[in-house]
Order: structure tokens, then sequence, then C-alpha cells
């Protein structure tokens, strides 16, 4: 009876180390914090990359629901992962330090007044420069269709790209 127990709590352990391999590689990095788009201006240029810029708010459903369904994900891609660079900017924080595309010092909250945003989650798809390359969406009013949305503005981003 001791020698079936052991076998038990070992075939216990094997299945509970292999769920949690399991769930670990599932797991899909959040997106980053912008910073320094000066810096990140220059990556982009580099790698004929466009920027994709997400506006949101602390405590905003629609923006939790974004980032975790679609935003996250797509980030993590292969398909579209690398063929994007993807920044999040909290619209309403004036606290939180930030460096433009043109290497000024700025916050969160006024370069989401620079693009004029007005509403999260809204995304935006610039160029190395910042200006924008493709229609800003904005909300989260149609989750069912919100990965093409954000695809569609990707690829008409990176066609405006290699059309320069």
């Amino acid at each position: 009876m001791t020698n079936c127990l052991r076998q038990f709590r070992l075939l216990f352990l094997i299945l509970a180390c292999s769920v949690g391999a399991a769930s670990a590689q599932t797991q899909v990095p959040l997106l980053q914090y912008a910073d320094d788009f000066a810096a990140l201006g220059k990556v982009a240029a580099a790698r004929n990359l466009p920027v994709m810029l997400v506006f949101t708010r602390p405590g905003c459903p629609y923006c939790a629901r974004a980032k975790k369904n679609h935003l996250e994900p797509l980030s993590a891609s292969p398909g579209y992962g690398s063929q994007v660079i993807i920044r999040e900017i909290e619209a309403p924080n004036d606290l939180i330090p930030l460096r433009d595309f043109n290497g000024n010092q700025t916050t969160h909250g006024e370069f989401a007044r620079k693009y004029a945003v007005q509403a999260v989650p809204t995304v935006i798809v610039v160029n190395a420069q910042g200006e924008p390359l493709a229609d800003a969406i904005v909300g989260l009013n149609v989750p069912d269709f919100y990965n093409l949305y954000l695809e569609q503005a990707i690829d008409a981003a990176r066609l405006r790209l290699r059309a320069r």
C-alpha cells in the first residue's frame, strides 16, 4: 500500500508540474510603458517599423480587456509582434515622464493631449517621427473585430512606410 501511495504522489507531482509549465508557457507579457520615443523612433526607423501608441487609463475596464484579450497577445504573436513596436501611454497621467519623438521632455498626459486623445482605449499607429500612418482606433465597441482593426492599422502603416 505504501508503494502505491508513493506512485500516486509521484504521478500527482508530475501532473502538477506539467500543468504549471503549460500555464507558464501561455503567459503573455504585459505591454511596455512608453518612456523614450526619441530612442524608440531611431529603432523604428532603422528597422522600418511602425510604432503603435496604446492610450489607456488605470481602472478602465475596456482598456484592461483590450490589453489582455487583444494587444498583449498581438505583441507576443510571431505574425504581428515583429511587425510593430507597441508602447502604452497612460492618457490622463501628468506624473509619468516621457521623451517625445522630438526628444523633448513631457509626460504621458501631455503626450496624449498632443494626439487629441479624449477616449480610451485609443490606438494610433505612427512612423518613427510620430506622424500617424492609419486611422485611430477609438474604444472597444466591437470586441469581435478588434483584432481585425489592429491588424488592418498595422498593415496600412507598413504599406505607407514601404511606399516612402
